[in-house]
């Protein structure tokens, strides 16, 4: 006889560990994915970078990675998350801090299957504008926003949050090194 187990919420999220495991939350699910390897932690921190130095440079967002992206009980924590108001303070609550407008995870084998169908499903039913999906295996990223059919770049990477702003662009071959 199976049990039924009550919903998870994003409350008890609180009581878990910071020991470098991810605990989210998604519908009422408990995910919990491992620390991330090496090359996933480099592709992260490239990226970071590059999103950074860009949302400083126009000033339209700021960066978090990883970076909690709350939703109703809901709660998932991609591996970089850039939140367009630059004058969140530094001390605001997350639950303070605009939807994000642009989420992005680094596939991993014990999370590949979750980051291109759960929490894709999510980020799009939440109205997330841009989901980054990045393939270090096949060195691109997928490119989801909600209406739209997905865009698959291999060659450089350009994002625009704003049309008043000059696109930042990535070349792969730098960011996949």
């Amino acid at each position: 006889m199976a049990t039924t187990t009550k919903p998870w919420t994003r409350a008890e999220l609180k009581r878990f560990p910071e020991d470098g495991i991810r605990y989210e939350v998604l519908d009422g699910d408990l995910l919990v994915t491992p620390l991330p390897g090496a090359p996933h932690q480099r592709v992260a921190v490239a990226l970071s970078a590059e999103l950074r130095s860009y949302c400083n440079r126009v000033a339209v967002g700021v960066v978090v990675a990883p970076a909690p992206v709350p939703h109703g009980d809901s709660e998932l924590q991609p591996d970089i998350a850039v939140y367009l108001d630059p004058a969140i303070p530094l001390v605001a609550s997350w639950d303070r801090y605009p939807t994000a407008g642009l989420v992005a995870e680094i596939l991993s084998p014990s999370t590949r299957r979750r980051d291109l169908g759960i929490k894709r499903a999510a980020y799009l039913r939440w109205g997330i504008p841009e989901y980054w999906i990045l393939d270090i295996e096949d060195r691109s990223i997928t490119i989801t926003r909600p209406g739209r059919d997905d865009e698959r770049v291999t060659d450089v990477l350009r994002w625009q949050p704003r049309d008043d702003l000059p696109a930042l662009q990535i070349a792969l071959t730098e960011l996949f090194r």
